[in-house]
């Protein structure tokens, strides 16, 4: 008896525990009646979805499905193949062709068929098994370097001057969610991030100019419209991509890319750890310093950005008074307004023991002036519990909006002048700087 036989009852369908053990098989096992993919399909292990990009069930319910993923006119050729088998009587057939899957992608696949046939000759059943191709590289046992590539996690692209893709290979669906076939002809800047495409650009004319590699780290657009961000690793290469006639000024580029998001985001959450004040939960000095820098210097020609400085008046006779835990109860209440108040977009540092700072961005000087008034009634008005006893406080204001070639530290120093006029001139108020 035949070994598939076995496990092939005689309406065709294996049963429960035949199933389950088709399914531990390396390769994707598949029962079929006499018409293939275009008649009743009895049995498909869960793996054929690996090879489709496709829901197991979607093929259950429709085999033709994997019939159609086969392009013409391969697939005329391949149903030709296997009607001349059945027609000779042949007891097995080996078939060999490509898929084309939804996201754009190719599979070559060897397909190994065991006819099954009644006591008459007539075939009743087909089995076949699924396996992708593995090809081997001449003279070495093993998978080929395309199959490496494919495997290994990175997206390895070949790029001219202008970062147009001529060539790319690896995990290219796992980093963009893309074929690699997609990336062809299109250049890398249009996924890039709009803020990082003139870094990049800057750079490589300087990594040209001296024919340097360089790592750096971008943002790439996904499928999914989402950024992740890459490590690649760009390195000079005369690529004959241009008519010899036509030399480029700049030269090609080998760029490897590794998808670092999960590390990036991991970096992130420590530097927002270490740089957040625990109390508050603002920004520490140094943070908010540096956050104020790149505002100011990378922020677009003529972009609004405004800041409040405040303290908390006689913050020392409450710390007298109250002891430190009131003092820290009232800087805490502080933070926490803050958080809950303020809609715009700001960014909240805390400069000393009781001197705070919000950036605001996109607000003219009068509109922070406003935003720093309704601070000032808030506080004002607010009863901080403690030990059954009620703790109020006051707060003196500063308000500076940018001004053209201005320095962070220039700035910050004009916002705390007018807080110091705002305390000069009888505290719990709001003063614009000088």
């Amino acid at each position: 008896m035949d070994p598939v036989d076995a496990f092939v009852h005689d309406d065709g369908s294996p049963d429960a525990e035949t199933q389950n053990w088709l399914q531990m098989l390396p390769g994707t096992v598949y029962v079929t009646d006499s018409a293939w993919w275009l008649g009743e399909l009895r049995f498909v292990g869960d793996s054929i979805a690996t090879l489709s990009h496709r829901p197991v069930e979607d093929h259950r319910s429709r085999p033709e499905l994997w019939l159609a993923q086969i392009p013409e006119p391969e697939r005329l050729a391949v149903l030709k193949q296997l009607q001349q088998a059945l027609t000779l009587g042949s007891p097995a057939i080996r078939l060999s062709y490509v898929i084309e899957r939804s996201d754009g992608s190719r599979c070559t696949i060897d397909d190994s068929i065991n006819i099954q046939r009644d006591a008459s000759g007539v075939v009743v059943t087909l089995v076949g098994l699924l396996q992708p191709r593995v090809a081997a590289v001449a003279g070495h046992d093993g998978p080929s370097l395309p199959s490496l590539l494919d495997h290994c996690g990175d997206v390895l692209m070949a790029l001219d001057e202008d970062l147009d893709c001529h060539h790319a290979a690896g995990d290219t669906q796992g980093a963009l969610g893309v074929a690699s076939e997609s990336l062809l002809s299109s250049s890398l800047f249009a996924l890039m991030a709009p803020e990082d495409g003139s870094r990049i650009r800057r750079l490589l004319v300087e990594m040209a100019a001296s024919a340097s590699s360089s790592l750096v780290e971008l943002r790439l657009r996904h499928r999914d419209g989402d950024y992740r961000w890459f490590e690649i690793h760009f390195s000079p290469y005369p690529l004959p991509l241009t008519p010899a006639s036509e030399p480029s000024a700049m030269p090609g580029w080998v760029a490897v890319a590794r998808n670092i998001t999960q590390r990036r985001q991991q970096s992130l959450q420590w530097d927002a750890y270490t740089a957040t004040d625990e109390l508050t939960s603002a920004l520490n000095r140094e943070p908010f310093m540096g956050l104020l820098r790149h505002a100011l210097s990378n922020g677009e020609v003529g972009a609004r950005f405004t800041l409040i400085v405040f303290d908390v008046d006689r913050f020392e006779d409450i710390n007298q008074a109250w002891g430190r835990e009131g003092g820290d109860l009232v800087l805490s209440c502080i933070g926490e307004m803050c958080r809950a108040m303020l809609r715009e977009r700001f960014s909240f540092g805390r400069l000393g023991e009781d001197t705070f700072a919000l950036l605001m961005s996109g607000k003219s000087l009068q509109e922070t002036a406003t935003i720093a008034e309704r601070l000032r009634g808030r506080f004002a008005s607010t009863r901080v519990e403690f030990h059954g006893h009620w703790l109020s406080f006051s707060v003196s204001l500063g308000v500076a909006g940018r001004r053209d070639g201005e320095s962070a530290e220039i700035m910050l120093a004009r916002a705390e002048a007018g807080m110091r006029d705002a305390k000069k001139r009888g505290r719990d108020r709001v003063q614009q700087a000088p």
